[in-house]
């Protein structure tokens, strides 16, 4: 039975960083073999790129796209079995299509990598991310040492609009580092518990 890997990280971790290296050692092991999927880069559609400039080809998911629907047509085009699948910025996925990479895995042999963020800003976890946990055989929490401005690492990502914390809106807001920018946080100046405070003095 192929695996299930879930490499996840804060906004800035160097998850597609790794993704990219891990792919690209792959890819040069088995030409043709590879399949790489991304879904709302920063640098826009069939493309997955890093935050410091490095990019490569990639098939973009749609909302409503079959993950094993675009795989087969894959192998199609390439005359070639895909045996390694990798996905970027899983957590915007639905949970079908999560569940597609089980099928994928289990019944057609396909090695899957995928990378992503657990929680939103809102600090709840993503649906895709919660059933990918469900599902995975292993769990990789990505480390490079990204720390909270109080010097602890790193395990939230909080949204800023315009210089202010964001704390309502859709789950999918792509930092573009001008209007919008994700900044990480450790869990206890994520939380704040100045609310709770207050309740309890």
């Amino acid at each position: 039975m192929a695996k299930i890997v879930f490499n996840v990280g804060t906004m800035s971790s160097g998850k597609t960083t790794h993704l990219l290296q891990t792919h690209f050692n792959i890819d040069a092991a088995f030409p043709g073999e590879v399949l790489l999927l991304t879904k709302n880069d920063r640098s826009g559609k069939c493309v997955c790129s890093n935050r410091t400039g490095n990019a490569t080809i990639a098939v973009n998911v749609g909302d409503d796209s079959s993950i094993m629907e675009i795989l087969e047509k894959e192998e199609n085009d390439r005359r070639h079995h895909i045996k390694y699948l990798f996905l970027d910025e899983v957590q915007f996925l639905n949970t079908p299509q999560i569940d597609e990479l089980a099928y994928i895995a289990d019944v057609r042999g396909v090695e899957i990598h995928a990378y992503g963020l657990l929680t939103t800003y809102k600090g709840t976890m993503f649906p895709a991310s919660k059933r990918l946990l469900e599902l995975a055989d292993s769990f990789n929490q990505l480390n490079n040492s990204m720390r909270c401005w109080c010097g602890k690492p790193a395990t939230h990502n909080a949204l800023y609009t315009n210089g202010k914390r964001t704390f309502d809106g859709a789950d999918e807001i792509v930092d573009n580092n001008t209007v919008v920018a994700y900044k990480v946080m450790c869990r206890k100046h994520f939380l704040d518990h100045v609310d709770y405070q207050s309740n309890h003095e």
